[in-house]
C-alpha cells in the first residue's frame, strides 16, 4: 500500500479540481453528518482531513472550528473558502492526522469527513481522533464503506488497488474499521440507496484502539469465482 507521501502528492495533484467535481456529490453526506453532531455555539470542533473547507460554511456561527489536512492545495482551497464566506473563528493547519499537534482533551467533537479511507493508517488516526476530543465528546464520520451488496462487494475487491492509487482505498469493511478502532457507534445511517456511504455518530468514551488491522491476503479473482461459481451452481441445477 503506498504511503502518505504518495497520498499527499494526489491530493495536491486534485486540489485545483476537487470542488468542481466532488463536492455536489458528496454535499447531501457532509449535511447528515453536521445534523448527526449538531455542534452548537461556543463549542470547540476539530474537522480532520478538511480539504479545501465544503464544510466550513456548513457549520453554525459562533463555533470554533479548527481544520487539519496533510495536503498544502487542499488547504490552499480551504483558505480560499474562509475568505470567500467571510468565517470567523476558523483555524487551518498543515498536519498528519495520526500525529496531531493539540493537546488531549481539546475538543467537544471531532468530524472526519470522507477522509478516513484515504489515509494508510485508519486506526492510529481514530486514536489520536479520541485523544484530542474531551471524554463524552461526539466523533462523527461520513465515509465509504464496502457495500452489503456481494456482488458490488466483489467489484470494489477487485478495483481496490487502482482506488488506492487514485488516492482512496474501496476494500474496508465497516466491521473491520470499529472493531480495529474500538469504536461503537451509537448511530450509523445510510447516505445513499445502494449503502456505499454511511455516517457514523459516536460519543468518545477514550477507549484503547482494538487490534491491528489484518488485509486479506487472498488473491482476488480465485476467490471471486469460487464464491460466484457456488451462487451459479444451484441456478444450473434448476435447468
Amino acid at each position: 500500500m503506498a504511503g502518505g507521501g504518495h497520498i499527499e502528492w494526489v491530493y495536491n495533484f486534485y486540489a485545483g479540481v476537487y470542488d468542481l467535481v466532488f463536492n455536489r456529490f458528496f454535499e447531501s453526506g457532509r449535511r447528515r453528518a453536521l445534523a448527526a453532531m449538531a455542534p452548537r455555539p461556543g463549542e470547540k470542533i476539530l474537522e480532520v482531513g478538511v480539504g479545501t473547507g465544503a464544510c466550513l460554511p456548513m457549520f453554525p456561527g459562533g463555533v470554533d472550528l479548527t481544520g487539519i489536512d496533510f495536503s498544502q492545495g487542499m488547504l490552499d482551497g480551504a483558505y480560499k473558502r474562509v475568505r470567500e464566506h467571510g468565517l470567523k473563528g476558523v483555524r487551518l493547519f498543515k498536519m498528519d492526522a495520526t500525529k496531531l499537534d493539540f493537546p488531549d482533551d481539546s475538543f467537544d467533537a471531532v468530524l472526519a469527513a470522507y477522509f478516513i479511507t484515504t489515509v494508510p493508517d485508519p486506526r492510529a488516526v481514530v486514536q489520536e481522533m479520541k485523544r484530542v476530543c474531551r471524554r463524552g465528546g461526539r466523533i462523527v464520520f461520513v465515509n465509504h464503506f464496502m457495500a452489503p451488496n456481494v456482488f458490488i462487494n466483489d467489484i470494489e475487491r477487485f478495483f481496490a488497488p487502482f482506488f488506492w492509487r487514485a488516492g482512496w482505498r474501496s476494500d474496508l469493511k465497516l466491521p473491520d474499521f470499529l472493531r480495529m478502532t474500538n469504536l461503537k457507534p451509537e448511530k450509523v445511517e445510510l447516505v445513499d440507496r445502494l449503502g456505499l456511504w454511511r455516517t457514523l455518530y459516536c460519543v468518545n468514551h477514550k477507549d484503547a484502539a482494538g487490534p491491528e488491522e489484518v488485509r486479506e491476503k487472498t488473491r482476488f479473482l480465485p476467490a471471486a469465482l469460487k464464491r460466484w461459481g457456488k451462487r451459479l451452481a444451484p441456478l444450473k441445477l434448476r435447468k
